[in-house]
């Protein structure tokens, strides 16, 4: 099963890409990826789960893909959001 960051729930493997964040020790986190998570810390400490979904949202309008794929991505992306860690 592919596993999603618990935070924005974008893919940690990413088009074959590695994009998991880091944690204090310099490791490598299971949960997060480095768009949300470095060296322990999340970089927008104060998002709310509105701005993320906006966020998330427009990277998928941005990312690879044909339109309807995009669209079905955009129509699932607030259930997928919400059962992530963060927003629990």
């Amino acid at each position: 099963m592919e596993k999603f960051c618990q935070s924005c729930a974008m893919p940690l493997n990413l088009h074959g890409e590695d994009v998991r964040g880091s944690e204090t020790n310099g490791l490598v986190s299971e949960s997060y990826c480095y768009y949300c998570y470095q060296n322990g810390q999340w970089t927008e400490p104060n998002i709310t789960y509105k701005e993320m979904l906006t966020k998330g949202k427009n990277a998928i309008s941005q990312g690879q893909g044909n339109a309807l794929i995009k669209s079905l991505m955009k129509l699932s992306y607030p259930m997928m959001l919400k059962r992530a860690k963060r927003w629990q």
